[in-house]
């Protein structure tokens, strides 16, 4: 993993996503500091921030189950 600060693009690089993308994220939570202006994200932080969204299940498979099984009724 890597460890501490990243700016912007360099945080938008590790997570795989467009700088917009990134942004987004900022205001649905992710954690960051702002200095003078510039923005810079903990590595870690992204890391958490995502883990939000990991899901277990494969949503694709829960929706053809529930598809099929309307289908035999």
């Amino acid at each position: 993993m890597t460890q501490g600060w990243a700016k912007i693009r360099q945080a938008a690089a590790y997570s795989g996503v467009s700088v917009r993308t990134l942004r987004t994220w900022l205001t649905m939570g992710l954690k960051h500091a702002r200095v003078r202006g510039c923005i810079l994200i903990l590595y870690s932080d992204i890391d958490v921030f995502l883990e939000r969204f990991v899901s277990d299940e494969n949503v694709v498979d829960g929706v053809v189950d529930s598809v099929l099984r309307s289908m035999k009724k």
